[in-house]
Order: C-alpha cells, then structure tokens, then sequence
C-alpha cells in the first residue's frame, strides 16, 4: 500500500517492464491506495487486510507500506504497530524522490522538502523535467545503482542508528532497496 503518486508509479512501472510482467505472472503483487494516505491511514488498511484474508483462509506472504516522512503526524507509532503487526515498511526520508536520486549518487545530504531535493535532482540534470508522471522510465536502467547507494546510505547512518537515533529522524534515509530486492526474490 502506498501513500504517494511516486511511488505507486515506481512500482507500477516496475511491475509492467516486460522482463518482469512475465516473470512476476505466478505472483499476485497488489497496489492499493487507501483514501486515508497517511502513513498511519496505510497501517490501519494494512491491517484490515491482513485480517481480512486470514477470515477467508488465504493470508499474503509479505505485506509492505510505503511512505514517507513529508511532515506526516504519527510516524513513531506506525512504525512501533508495523512491527508489532509484522507488516514491513519501504520509507524515505523527506520523500520518495531520496530514493530516485540514488539511483544517480551517493548522498546523505539533508533535504527541508520534496520541492528542494526534486530541484537538486533537477539541476543535476539527472531528469531535467521532473514530474511525479514522467520519470520512471529515465531510471530503470539505473536501479542496480540506486541498490549500491542505498546500501551505502545504510552503512553511513549505521552508528547513529546504534546511538538510537530513529530513522525518522535522520537526515537522509531510504529503505525502499529492501521492497525492491524483496521484488527481484519473486522473480
């Protein structure tokens, strides 16, 4: 379930590359808006869901949220409820669009807002006509890059996240990597 345009075509352009709509064929992969978008609304859908199918007898093999931080209330306790529920969760950190620059750079470098990284990912000329619409198929070929520089962004806020900041509050963070390899396992 997600929260943002973005990443609903993210992975929709994901899911219909022609390598991977044959391949993901057997599986069921579902995308799901819910009208309440928070990240809080998500989980609360999420779990519905989830209990949902375990009334029908059929229960789903792994369920993610995705979202991000955009000013939203109740971050801490969403993601406190996923865990307690076992409902993983793909977030950036300040948007989903942390998660498009990597798969250009290496960066931990803070961003107050969606608006200023898409100019930064603008003027890098990485996609000079950025729009949440038009910029799945400038990266695709760019992934196993923006898999690398997650990765790496993991590394970098390590100790910090030993210290027990959370990922929250970092100033940069994605772990949309894990839905994606998550994905590339289906295959």
């Amino acid at each position: 379930m997600c929260e943002g345009e973005s990443e609903i075509i993210y992975l929709k352009g994901y899911q219909s590359e022609e390598k991977n709509r044959r391949k993901l064929s057997g599986a069921q992969i579902e995308l799901y808006q819910p009208d309440n978008y928070s990240p809080y609304g998500l989980l609360n859908e999420a779990k519905k869901r989830v209990k949902e199918a375990k009334r029908e007898k059929y229960s789903f093999d792994e369920v993610w949220i995705v979202f991000d931080r955009d000013g939203h209330a109740n971050i801490p306790k969403t993601f406190q409820e996923a865990l307690d529920a076992n409902i993983s969760i793909a977030f950036s950190l300040i948007s989903f669009e942390y998660w498009i620059l990597l798969h250009f750079e290496k960066s931990r470098k803070y961003y107050p807002n969606c608006d200023a990284l898409v100019h930064y990912i603008e003027h890098q000329n990485y996609i000079p006509d950025y729009s949440k619409t038009n910029y799945y198929s400038k990266i695709k070929d760019y992934q196993i890059f923006a898999v690398e520089n997650a990765q790496w962004l993991h590394k970098q806020n390590e100790s910090d996240l030993n210290r027990g900041t959370k990922k929250y509050d970092l100033p940069a963070y994605t772990n949309f990597d894990k839905l994606f390899l998550a994905l590339q396992k289906i295959l």
